[in-house]
């Protein structure tokens, strides 16, 4: 693991503000004199796959949403997580050394982090270790459209897909009735930030009851927005005790855990001028989601919305079912708002091709042919798509001539001082190109073929395009992004931020627990993240950090099991090792 930036930063300041923290929070822990008794149940566990030594499975739990929220699917009545587990390890997690639970990103479902979940379960098995690694889905999942794949996955033909949610093709008689709105989802309104921690520390609870045990052994962690919510789990309320106390460490993937970036709690006046201020606030924007007036998902946002996020998933399941055919996907799709804007956004080569939606002569992605696999990798990969906190780095563009992206802008733009960093936020670090010629065949090399491409290096690419096509596949249980992702979420993480400490985050009596555990944080090389993250949300002093070179945003999560210099995923086993160091 020698490519691996490793550093462990400690701060003598640091006794101080641990003391202050530990006497602020005596009351609370000193009130749960009590082992709590989880109200989850009916716990059901499907295996779904035994592959190189570990096993993955679905568990699911009922816990019903309260009386007073609107009518829903009774899949919104369970709570469920992606198990990944050694073969030869216990079945019983009460045994192992440690669980990796895990909060996950922006429209992320637990299908989102199989990569990183199966990667770091097979790491700690070679460093003698059994673990698990459980992979959070939101209770918002379980409004996701997964009939149509679950059907294409039983025909082996992903226009079935296609066509049942675009073109009115029915499975079994019954066609889909369309995409939902924001109107449509009243029962979002209860999908906020508290149900997402408290549908956690319910998992946590009923899976492994003793309190000494869960503290012992559970590693607390997320990816991207999943490490802000940890954060906030840290310092809820449950109990009386702090989320903390479930955890032995704190670990963040291109993400930072806390509830308090700017440390407003550590001083009383700042701490009720800001909850005065933004709490009411707040409780404007919660009556505005419930009245209809604020949208409750992204919607028809191109690149954000549910269409934008519905075409990536079927690229990945004519990547997985038809990798080498020549696409018939984007042939198959209606002109409107959300699909268009998205293949513009991700696609565009220049600043005339966005404005102008390829009416300057270069066309559009529909006017390029292309493989399967190829054009998933035009819509996802960091030398062509042009979106950086969803890009990976999966292998390169083959097949014909191609020429050098300039929108929004190029990617040698990132080296320059001062604007470069500021610059990733946009289309990323690396090089991009866009096809030329509309008669060639489009096809993909592999992050793993990638030797001799002049517009990219192996050690920038990390994942497998065959294993995000598998991922992306995914229908039921648990879909790798969501269909509709609560906007509530980000606007009760942004409250939390702004210091709102009644209402809904009334139960955010604590601050800085976290940093009292051990923590671990990996860094994506190639990730716009850490620049603005670094400033914004300092790590803590004891923390173990670790870069990840070449690795983009979402490849801390979704890279290979094996690298292209040797080694393992590193991201997977620097947090296996440190797991290792817990004891």
């Amino acid at each position: 693991m020698n490519k691996v930036v490793r550093r462990v930063r400690v701060s003598a300041g640091v006794l101080l503000a641990v003391v202050i923290t530990v006497t602020g929070a005596t009351t609370g822990v000193a009130a749960a004199e009590s082992e709590p008794v989880s109200a989850a149940g009916d716990r059901q566990e499907q295996v779904l796959s035994t592959r190189d030594g570990i096993i993955t499975s679905w568990v699911s739990f009922a816990l019903p949403l309260p009386d007073s929220a609107p009518a829903h699917p009774a899949a919104c009545d369970r709570v469920g997580y992606m198990r990944y587990r050694a073969v030869d390890g216990p079945a019983d997690p009460v045994d192992v050394a440690h669980v990796v639970i895990q909060q996950q990103g922006l429209h992320g479902g637990s299908e989102n982090s199989d990569s990183v979940a199966f990667n770091t379960v097979h790491s700690a098995r070679a460093q003698g270790q059994r673990i698990e690694y459980w992979a959070l889905a939101r209770r918002s999942a379980c409004l996701d459209e997964t009939r149509g794949f679950d059907y294409a996955l039983q025909t082996g033909n992903y226009l079935d897909a296609v066509d049942y949610y675009f073109n009115g093709m029915p499975i079994d008689g019954e066609r889909f009735p369309g995409f939902k709105t924001s109107a449509d989802l009243p029962v979002l309104d209860f999908m906020g930030l508290d149900r997402v921690v408290r549908d956690q520390y319910e998992v946590m609870l009923h899976e492994i009851p003793n309190q000494a045990d869960r503290q012992r052994k559970f590693v607390c962690t997320g990816i991207s927005l999943g490490g802000l919510v940890t954060g906030f789990f840290s310092d809820w309320d449950f109990d009386g005790r702090p989320g903390a106390d479930q955890c032995a460490a704190f670990a963040a993937q291109d993400s930072m855990v806390s509830s308090d970036p700017v440390a407003l709690q550590n001083t009383p006046i700042l701490r009720d001028i800001t909850d005065a201020l933004v709490g009411p606030l707040d409780s404007v924007l919660q009556g505005g989601f419930r009245v209809d007036v604020l949208p409750r998902i992204f919607g028809p946002a191109p690149g954000l919305g549910t269409r934008a996020f519905m075409l990536l998933r079927l690229a990945g399941l004519a990547a997985h079912l038809d990798p080498d055919g020549e696409s018939r996907l984007l042939s198959h799709l209606p002109h409107d708002l959300d699909i268009d804007g998205t293949l513009n956004l991700l696609g565009a080569p220049s600043w005339s091709a966005w404005v102008t939606n390829g009416a300057d002569g270069s066309g559009t992605l529909r006017d390029y042919r292309f493989t399967n696999t190829a054009l998933l990798g035009v819509l996802i990969d960091n030398n062509s798509s042009n979106f950086s906190l969803f890009q990976q780095g999966v292998g390169a563009l083959d097949g014909g001539p191609l020429q050098d992206k300039t929108f929004p802008n190029p990617g040698e733009l990132t080296q320059l001082p001062l604007l470069g960093n500021l610059l990733r936020i946009t289309a990323g670090p690396q090089r991009r190109v866009a096809p030329t010629d509309r008669t060639a065949l489009y096809t993909w090399r592999n992050y793993n073929d990638v030797n001799g491409v002049p517009f990219t290096a192996p050690g920038h690419e990390v994942a497998d395009i065959r294993d995000v096509a598998r991922q992306l596949a995914s229908g039921g249980p648990s879909a790798y992004w969501e269909t509709y992702f609560p906007l509530r979420v980000v606007t009760d993480i942004a409250a939390g931020y702004g210091g709102a400490r009644s209402g809904d985050r009334a139960a955010l009596r604590y601050h800085g627990m976290s940093r009292l555990k051990p923590n671990f944080v990996a860094w994506a090389g190639d990730s716009p993240v850490p620049p603005a993250t670094g400033t914004f949300f300092p790590t803590p002093a004891l923390a173990t950090v670790v870069t990840l070179p070449g690795y983009n945003h979402v490849d801390t999560i979704g890279a290979a099991l094996a690298q292209n210099d040797g080694q393992p995923d590193h991201s997977a086993w620097q947090l296996a090792l440190f797991l290792r160091g817990l004891g």
